[in-house]
């Protein structure tokens, strides 16, 4: 499905709100529907399905300086649970070698943290090689490695 939801950390605003965050933030998406879940999340559904993948990976976005949490819908969906247990969150790994910057090598090295979704474009394109920025659902309950190790065959 094209949609998400979407959730404003320590916040709850109006749907009003929630709607000109969209039309100023998410332009270059076609206008979405907006719907209120009374437990103060929105499931925003999308005309196209490029339109909801680009909205996922442009974060992270704010609200009134404020994180915006942002995942995507599924049919068993439960808003209770999963909203402020999991979350997205762009991770940059900085001098990472060259022969680790595979989609492949990527996702398992952010398999360390948690579940990767997206590597962004300059680090899928190699553009800048300083470091990969690749956004990872992370369960917040738990500690963050301080470290990960990285093997590599020659």
């Amino acid at each position: 499905m094209q949609a998400v939801v979407l959730y404003v950390v320590g916040d709850s605003p109006s749907i009003g709100a929630i709607e000109r965050f969209i039309s100023t933030q998410w332009n270059f998406a076609s206008k979405p529907r907006v719907h209120y879940h009374t437990d103060d999340y929105f499931v925003v559904k999308f005309n196209s399905l490029e339109d909801k993948n680009e909205v996922l990976y442009s974060g992270p976005h704010t609200m009134n300086n404020r994180p915006v949490i942002i995942k995507p819908w599924a049919a068993d969906f439960n808003f209770c649970d999963e909203v402020l247990r999991t979350i997205p969150i762009w991770f940059k790994f900085p001098n990472l070698p060259l022969n680790c910057w595979s989609m492949d090598s990527l996702s398992r090295i952010s398999s360390g943290l948690g579940n990767p979704i997206y590597a962004n474009a300059c680090t899928t394109t190699m553009d800048r090689i300083s470091f990969a920025r690749v956004l990872i659902e992370v369960d917040i309950t738990q500690p963050l490695p301080k470290k990960i190790n990285v093997k590599w065959r020659h």
